[in-house]
């Protein structure tokens, strides 16, 4: 009798014996990488395709750019050691897109094309884009807090102008949102060779702007910058009150979106709420994808100090990283801030890093910080009363109105979220005889907020209206 192994196995049509023999080696690999991989490296790892060998080089089709970096700087080695050792011989992984259909050579490249948007031979030099090389999507920390606007960011790359457009990130300051733009603009120009790029701050354009005007080289600033490939904004909020540069921008922006090309700016508030920025443009702001960026929850606050601990060199144990991470919630520029201070006070005393030296380093930084009024459950039902317009009786009572119940499970959510007590606490808060009830509802939204734009918003505007009453005692 066959074995269950060969027959699952068996020849395709047309299929090579080497390219079955890879065809099963790639499938045995995977069950090895799969389960200690990231979210992000699970979705490049199963859209791998096993393309063939040629002498000692195993071809894996990966159609994302992006992914085929990805994989490359995290699992490359891994892979070549398993796909090594499942076909039993030496080889080397070369990683493709869809524009390979066959093995590469040794001397061969995969030139990825640029899109159809590609700026005019005669258009007036740009100044070269000043990123951050460290700020890329390798070192980006991906949790629940920012995990949509990432995955927006790597659309944007993968097919310009074509989703998300425009791009509208918002949170407050030091989340993370100049990252995601360097990240956005050096996985572009690493894809697409030689495209025009622009990335500024809507203080600079408005400087830029008002220097054209005086210079009478208007017309060589909109040249300039209506024929770019990526347009990259921060702090948006900035035009606020700034009435003529919102009408430059206005033009500026309606030139590049009608020619395909990506829009991807940030701001501290929501489009709608940038007061002093007129209608025109908050409406075209929203009329892409809005993903807000949310302050890191615990886990993902040990997850940033441990990569940026890697980063330096520097051997952190877990429980002085978790000592900080319960410490410092604010924002990810106070972790880094915190813990470059605590390496700092390390290699003064020539220490090693250790829990002692952690709270003796950072007393003064803790001491000087004001404390916070305590964040309980009941201020967290009141936030969630004034939001809504409801009474705290309607929302703990026993009505299964269709408009109260997912109000109810938003308080269950950020109840959890912002004060981690205990289910059988959040339950007695919201007067509910079973804590699985609470459960429950706590799962619904966390299983809505990466799809519902307008359910993330009212989310941070609670948190918001809960941070403000946040006031040092």
């Amino acid at each position: 009798m066959r074995r269950k192994d060969e027959s699952i196995d068996q020849l395709r049509l047309g299929e090579s014996l080497d390219s079955a023999q890879l065809r099963r080696a790639w499938r045995e690999a995977l069950r090895q990488l799969l389960p200690k991989a990231s979210v992000t490296s699970r979705r490049f790892l199963e859209a791998i395709e096993p393309l063939g060998i040629q002498d000692d080089c195993v071809a894996l089709r990966l159609d994302s750019a992006f992914g085929r970096q990805w994989v490359s700087h995290h699992h490359r080695h891994e892979i070549t050691v398993l796909l090594s050792e499942y076909l039993g011989r030496e080889v080397r992984v070369e990683l493709v897109g869809e524009e390979a259909s066959h093995i590469p050579t040794p001397m061969e490249e995969v030139v990825v094309a640029m899109p159809a948007a590609v700026a005019a031979p005669s258009a007036p030099p740009l100044p070269a884009p000043q990123f951050n090389p460290q700020l890329t999507f390798e070192t980006l920390i991906v949790g629940q807090s920012n995990r949509l606007a990432v995955a927006a960011g790597q659309a944007v790359v993968e097919a310009p102008g074509k989703r998300y457009n425009p791009l509208f990130l918002y949170g407050a300051p030091g989340l993370g949102k100049t990252h995601l733009l360097h990240a956005i603009g050096q996985a572009f120009l690493s894809r697409y060779a030689g495209a025009r790029v622009v990335y500024m701050s809507a203080e600079a354009f408005v400087r830029d702007y008002v220097q054209a005007l005086r210079s009478g080289r208007i017309d060589e600033f909109r040249a300039r910058y209506r024929s770019v490939d990526l347009w990259l904004m921060d702090d948006v909020q900035f035009l606020a009150g700034k009435e003529r540069s919102q009408e430059e921008f206005f033009h500026l922006y309606n030139a590049l979106y009608s020619a395909g090309r990506p829009l991807v700016m940030s701001s501290d508030k929501p489009p709608r709420d940038l007061s002093g920025v007129e209608e025109r443009l908050r409406s075209r702001f929203e009329q892409g994808l809005c993903a807000d960026i949310a302050p890191p929850d615990y886990e993902m606050r040990i997850a940033i100090l441990c990569a940026k601990a890697e980063r330096e060199g520097v051997a952190l144990p877990i429980e002085v990283a978790e000592y900080i991470a319960d410490k410092v919630h604010s924002n990810v520029r106070a972790l880094e801030g915190v813990l470059t201070r605590l390496i700092a006070h390390s290699s003064l005393y020539e220490a090693p890093i250790s829990l002692e030296l952690a709270r003796e380093a950072l007393r003064d930084y803790l001491i000087d910080a004001p404390p916070s009024a305590p964040l309980t459950l009941v201020s967290v039902i009141e936030a969630v009363c004034e939001e809504f317009a409801i009474s705290e009786h309607e929302l703990t009572g026993k009505s299964r109105r269709g408009d109260i119940v997912p109000i109810r499970q938003i308080a269950a959510y950020m109840a959890r979220e912002l004060t981690g007590e205990s289910w059988t606490r959040i339950a007695q808060a919201l007067q509910r005889n079973d804590h699985t009830t609470v459960m429950h509802a706590y799962r619904q939204i966390a299983q809505r907020l990466p799809r519902d734009p307008q359910l993330r918003e009212t989310v941070q505007r609670i948190r918001s209206r809960i941070q403000r009453r946040q006031r040092p005692l």
